[in-house]
Order: C-alpha cells, then structure tokens, then sequence
C-alpha cells in the first residue's frame, strides 16, 4: 500500500472513531466503584507520587477504565464495576517523589523489586506503571498515549481510540474485522445501518477470543 493511501486510511479511521465516540454519549460525572477507586487513588497513589488528579498531564487511567464511563459500552460488554483501576504515570520526577516517599515511611524494601520494574502497587486493587507497554502488543509510544488523554470529570483518561486500538491488537482477526466495519460505518447514512454497526463493532471489541468474529462481519456485510 502506498503512502499516502497509509496515511489517508488512518486520517478516515480517526474521524469514525471520534464519529463513534460523540455518539456513544460518555457519562459527565463518574460513580460507583470506579469512583471509589479514583478517590482511593488520591491517597495511595497521587500524594506518594507528589501530584494530584489536577495534573492531568503528568498521569493517566489506563486500560479499561475509561470504558465504564459509556452506557453503551457497558451494556454491550455487560459490564458491572470495575476490579481495580491501573494508572500510567511517566515522569522521571514523580517517581523520584516516589521512592522518597517510600524510603522516609520506611516501605521502601517492600516495594523495591517492583519499583526497579516501573511498577508501584499499594493496593490490590491499584497500581501505577512507569509506561504502557502491553507484553507483545505493539502500541504507541508512552509520551503520545499520554497526549492523547483527555479528561473526565477532572481525572486524566486514555483516549477511547487508544483503548479500542489495544484491544483489537490482542487478536489480529478482531482487528482486521473492526477495520473493515469501521471502513463501512464511514459510507452508511442512515443512523439505523451506522448504530447497527457500532453495535457489531462493539460486540468485537468485547470479546476475549476470536471465535464468531467471522460471521459477525459476515452478517453487518450481508448486502455486500
């Protein structure tokens, strides 16, 4: 594939990512257990790094925790709350706030393998990474996922899009699936045909394996 076509592809698929988030209609204020854990973040997690949620550029909610915030999404994935809440926090400064933390509350040995890893874990249902770096999944660099989040009801959140691009890179077939539906929702226009595919699209995202991927691309496609 040429370049240009590369980079035209792309440009597209960005603009039905933003198309299908303002349509997914995300929650303006953050409640239940996820809300629990982000005030628990406050403690456990903002104040031993020296920072609070306010600085929005120097940390964000990584993972799946963004997707909690979309009624849509947690009715197709059937999601109920969230089992613990992951944070990337890069800066070179803030762990070294960090490990003066530990040291003068006299927790540094406890965490001290994890730390030289570029992982702080207070609690089992929270922890910081020093940088997103899924195992085996190509992703973006650290630095532009970091740029890419926005905030949510004063807590910096990975992008929708970056969450999704993840997920799909777990499977390659999920991938090249999501792909091509959102290739077809970009040339739909009636919002009957454009919801039926969010919902497909969806349905992709949730799934822990590959099976039944085929033939749910197969039926979005059937008028091909």
């Amino acid at each position: 594939m040429k370049l240009l076509e590369i980079y035209l592809k792309e440009v597209l698929l960005n603009e039905v990512w933003s198309e299908i988030e303002e349509s997914l209609q995300i929650d303006e204020a953050i409640t239940g257990k996820l809300s629990s854990l982000l005030k628990q973040a406050d403690k456990l997690i903002f104040e031993p790094f020296g920072i609070t949620k306010d600085d929005t550029k120097k940390y964000l909610v990584s993972g799946s925790g963004r997707l909690y915030l979309y009624p849509a999404i947690r009715k197709a994935f059937e999601l109920t709350e969230p089992g613990d809440l992951d944070l990337v926090i890069p800066g070179e400064q803030e762990w070294a706030n960090l490990k003066k933390y530990l040291e003068k509350n006299g927790t540094w040995e406890k965490h001290k393998s994890n730390y030289e890893k570029g992982i702080y874990r207070p609690s089992n249902e929270i922890e910081a990474f020093k940088a997103w770096d899924p195992p085996g999944i190509s992703v973006g660099s650290t630095d532009q996922i970091l740029a890419n989040s926005s905030v949510v009801d004063g807590y910096s959140f990975m992008s929708f899009r970056d969450i999704v691009d993840y997920k799909m890179k777990l499977s390659r077939p999920k991938e090249e699936s999501i792909t091509k539906l959102l290739l077809k929702y970009r040339n739909e226009t009636t919002p009957e045909a454009k919801e039926k595919i969010i919902d497909g699209i969806l349905k992709l995202v949730g799934k822990e394996d590959t099976e039944g991927n085929e033939q749910a691309v197969r039926d979005l496609f059937a008028t091909d």
